[in-house]
């Protein structure tokens, strides 16, 4: 029986953890300190690898740390 292995992006993290905190992508922007647009990139998947600074300003504010929004 074969294993599926299912990996959840950086992006898939954000959007799942800002919805679970019930924000909006303009709440997490200004939350975090980072444009509407960053936010959107990020959980579009335009942004592959965002910069670990602003994975940082994320990460703090929705309450986790950086290494739980990096890609399976």
């Amino acid at each position: 029986m074969a294993m599926i292995w299912l990996v959840a992006t950086t992006g898939e993290k954000v959007r799942r953890l800002r919805r679970g905190s019930a924000m909006t992508q303009e709440q997490l922007a200004r939350s975090a300190g980072v444009s509407p647009s960053t936010i959107v990139a990020i959980e579009r998947g335009d942004r592959l690898n965002p910069h670990p600074g602003t994975l940082g300003k994320l990460a703090k504010a929705l309450g986790v740390s950086p290494a739980d929004l990096l890609e399976d």
